[in-house]
């Protein structure tokens, strides 16, 4: 079975920039259209080279193999936030956050307690989901810019997707560069630390001008909080879910069990804060809370969740693993990083090219672990050459996986948008700790001399 050559690889990666850039750029359809057409596309041309259907139906299956943990967590996530709607666990987040929080820190505030839940629960996904969705309702309703606020939320979120010891990617990629998780955190710091800086500093300096000579909450906070305490049940008892999942996050209970353990937990204590009501909460899990009230910006605000909420979301995901998958079986990740590897000379160079490989898979495999695995096998032999796997590792984290959430058809930025509502290329410029760590790790090796980050 002849394998495809280096110009085959360019070439499908071509066609899908080209359908990506008409479909979803100019005409604005659905991401679903351009994946769907460039996986038919790209099936058909690897049986005009040689590959047989049923081998294509094989590298379908093993990528859509790959998605089914993913759509199970997102099952999971879309459940928990119909049900905490319902029985009042972020509207009392939300009551006690605009009780507490200023306006002029809402920024930093956001990302520091994003960062820390992350660390602890050692998830984007789950971060953003449970406490981002809190505080983007806190900041909608405080009249603060949407993508602003998302910003903040997927800097602090994807702060702790690798830089947490619980965190299953982070695990992952430094069992790819072949080190203990313990070396990758250490020599991760050297990057971390300047990026958390920069964007403490860029997030105060955000939030400096808020809430001048205004009395706080103001009347649309007041409004929101009469809102809040009318119909929903507020009480501490409703914020007991999210406290769990944290706190067994923290104990490293994987990620499906916790929210699985986490649902039935929100499901008892629901039941607690609204009595008779259980097939009330059943059904949030799959519809989700729809509000009408007749104050539509205050319906609209926690009219969500639900299974069905991410339906459209779990499509696209199944359609660009199927996609991932026939293009990992084809080679043709594999063709274009071996390319690369050919164009290193130095250890800078290799530190680049690495960067730029993880991020081009992120693009094109549509998530963080083929952002993590591809370019970590290719370029595994080098840096073990040089005795530089814990730089390995950290490449690795700072690029393809901490970017993910910066790229339109990426899964993790579908979910963002999905749970936010925020266009990816709104919150892009706010998101600086994403963008920020792949220009440190990209730069800092031209920087010192010799090539070398060790000195």
């Amino acid at each position: 079975m002849p394998a495809i050559r280096l110009k085959h690889a360019f070439l499908i990666l071509i066609l899908m920039a080209i359908l990506v850039f008409l479909g979803f750029g100019l005409l604005g359809l659905p991401l679903h259209l351009p994946i769907l057409f460039q996986l038919i596309i790209t099936a058909f041309l690897a049986v005009l080279w040689g590959k047989s259907w049923f081998e294509v139906e094989e590298m379908i299956l093993k990528g859509l193999q790959k998605s089914g943990p993913i759509v199970l967590i997102l099952m999971l996530i879309g459940a928990l936030i119909g049900v905490w709607m319902f029985m009042g666990t972020i509207p009392s987040m939300v009551y006690y956050g605009l009780d507490l929080i200023s306006p002029r820190f809402f920024y930093l505030i956001s990302f520091l307690l994003c960062s820390l839940v992350s660390l602890a629960m050692g998830t984007g996904f789950g971060t953003i989901s449970t406490m981002g969705l809190a505080l983007f309702s806190i900041g909608s309703s405080l009249g603060l810019p949407p993508p602003a606020v998302a910003g903040a939320i997927v800097s602090g979120s994807y702060f702790g997707d690798r830089f947490s010891p619980v965190s299953s990617i982070a695990i992952f990629t430094a069992h790819t560069a072949g080190i203990s998780i313990r070396d990758l955190l250490g020599r991760m710091v050297g990057t971390t630390i300047p990026a958390l800086g920069f964007s403490i500093l860029f997030f105060f300096w955000l939030g400096r001008g808020l809430a001048g000579g205004t009395a706080y909450p103001g009347p649309a906070g007041k409004e929101l909080l009469n809102f809040v305490a009318e119909n929903f049940p507020v009480s501490p008892l409703a914020l007991l879910p999210p406290l769990f999942i944290i706190g067994a996050a923290f104990f490293r209970l994987p990620t499906l069990p916790n929210l699985a353990a986490g649902l039935f937990v929100s499901l008892g204590t629901g039941m607690v804060l609204n009595p008779g009501e259980f097939i009330g909460l059943l059904g949030s899990m799959y519809d989700g809370l729809l509000l009408e009230t007749g104050q539509p910006h205050l319906d609209q605000l926690f009219s969500r969740g639900g299974i069905i909420d991410l339906l459209d979301l779990l499509a696209l995901i199944m359609l660009a693993s199927c996609l991932a998958g026939v293009l990992e079986g084809l080679g043709v990740f594999s063709l274009i990083l071996k390319s690369m590897m050919q164009k290193v000379r130095e250890l800078a160079g290799l530190v680049f090219y690495t960067s730029l490989s993880g991020i081009l898979v992120a693009m094109v495999g549509c998530n963080q672990l083929l952002a993590v695995l591809l370019p970590g096998r290719t370029f595994y032999p080098l840096y073990r050459d040089r005795k530089e796997l814990a730089l390995l590792g950290r490449t690795l984290a700072d690029t393809g996986l901490v970017f993910s959430p910066l790229i339109p058809w990426n899964i993790n930025a579908l979910l963002v948008v999905s749970v936010l509502g925020v266009d990816v290329i709104a919150y892009f410029p706010f998101a600086v700790m994403n963008w920020l760590l792949p220009l440190i790790t990209i730069i800092l090796p031209f920087l010192l001399k010799r090539g070398t980050v060790n000195k």
